[in-house]
């Protein structure tokens, strides 16, 4: 079938539409976490732990104790005793498993296990450093996820939010990619183009496939990543997602400060400040942290959203949720399309029996990969800067720092308040 080139439709941007992240945590947190919520339930003795009882991340976990504990204190005879139970190849491989991982996410952390190692006379090859993690997404299983904002009065629409899940089932790893809603890419039908114009124009130009098959195609053809499966949500979902969970709680190190453009507001601003600490969120809270994005940008905003998945994670794996899944589903269930099968879902949910929380990975494909670019006709768009650096990036997914670590701050060095007064701004957002 030939297809129609066509002019695209350019309108006003609108904030980005933050229910797309429903997909992932319904494949991250309804088939994975619910059916897998014996997370981080496991009791682990801290005293004179028997390897052969505990499970990997609780033997990591009780690893780093012992190195944090030998580190303050010197003391390797109590370090030994602690490690009796370890073979010395057993407590080779974990240690250096240990380290690799912190090498991601805390220096100090590897910097503790090394000496405990060298300490213990384990000897490590090469430098300080991750271990090779490179991964091929040609071989793993895809599925790309898109939020459109398609409504009946919209002559065009757009999917400003698109990322890849990566499901690696031989090493037990998931990884999400979120793409840039502005790369600029070839787009058959279309000429160059946003990618988020994609399923748009696949729509209207009848792309055999439709929007999900061009989308598709042009996502493998710009980033070099096939996807075998699509998921593709109305933005009506989170709203529903998060009440229907009664509700979710994220992890701030520092206050966020945000705003969105209101012509009702004398200041023509809709401003939403959030203090640190444990925050809860109910649904149209849910909305506005992953979609304002005044006083920040893009690559900021897709880690809230990011945050918010590992939220909704966590909120699903309570044992008060469980009962209502049917429910959920069902509330769920119009406001998205997908072409996975029950058996596609079953499959997930068999491998997210196995998964563990640390690998679950986060990726942006942000400015050291893409850069800014104004085309012809003035539109300001993002382009990849270097395919070989872009593809060496996107190896390293499973080396990305764990989901639950996005977003993740010093809380020592918070940025200060655009409000001026940031207590009275908390104040007023959170009591609306």
């Amino acid at each position: 079938m030939r297809t129609r080139r066509m002019k695209v439709v350019h309108r006003t941007r609108q904030p980005e539409p933050a229910w797309p992240w429903v997909v992932a945590a319904l494949l991250l947190g309804l088939i994975v976490g619910w059916l897998a919520i014996g997370w981080g339930a496991w009791p682990v003795s801290y005293q004179n732990a028997a390897a052969s009882s505990l499970r990997p991340a609780e033997r990591e976990e009780y690893l780093r104790m012992v190195a944090e504990s030998f580190d303050a204190t010197g003391d390797l005879a109590m370090a030994r005793m602690n490690l009796r139970s370890w073979s010395q190849d057993r407590l080779a491989e974990d240690l250096a498993r240990l380290e690799a991982r912190l090498w991601m996410e805390d220096g100090v952390g590897a910097s503790q296990v090394r000496a405990l190692a060298a300490a213990l006379g384990i000897e490590r090859s090469g430098t300080p450093g991750p271990a090779s993690t490179a991964v091929d997404l040609t071989k793993t299983e895809n599925i790309l996820v898109l939020g459109t904002d398609n409504r009946p009065q919209l002559e065009a629409w757009r999917t400003d939010t698109i990322m890849v899940v990566a499901i690696d089932r031989k090493s037990n790893k998931v990884g999400i990619v979120s793409i840039p809603r502005d790369l600029y890419v070839d787009m058959p039908g279309a000429g160059r183009e946003r990618i988020n114009a994609a399923h748009y124009v696949g729509e209207k130009t009848d792309y055999p496939g439709g929007g999900p098959a061009l989308a598709r195609r042009v996502v493998e053809e710009a980033l070099g990543i096939p996807t075998q499966h699509y998921a593709i949500m109305r933005q009506e979902g989170l709203v529903e997602l998060v009440d229907a969970l009664g509700g979710v709680t994220v992890t701030l190190d520092c206050p966020l400060y945000e705003a969105a453009p209101d012509s009702r507001s004398p200041d023509g601003l809709q401003t939403f400040v959030l203090p640190a600490g444990q925050v809860y969120l109910d649904g149209p809270s849910a909305k506005k942290f992953v979609t304002y994005r005044y006083f920040s940008n893009d690559f900021g905003r897709v880690r809230r959203q990011q945050q918010l998945i590992w939220a909704i994670r966590n909120r699903a794996l309570q044992g008060d949720v469980l009962p209502r899944i049917p429910e959920l589903w069902q509330a769920l269930s119009d406001t998205f399309t997908t072409d996975l099968s029950v058996a596609d879902v079953v499959r997930l949910a068999t491998f997210g029996v196995r998964l563990q929380p640390e690998n679950i990975h986060a990726m942006v494909l942000g400015d050291d990969v893409v850069e800014s670019y104004t085309t012809p006709e003035g539109w300001e768009v993002l382009v990849v800067k270097d395919q070989a650096a872009l593809q060496e990036k996107l190896s390293t997914l499973f080396s990305s720092p764990p989901l639950s670590r996005v977003g993740r701050q010093d809380p020592a060095n918070c940025p200060p308040s655009p409000f001026g007064d940031a207590e009275s701004g908390a104040a007023e957002v959170l009591a609306q």
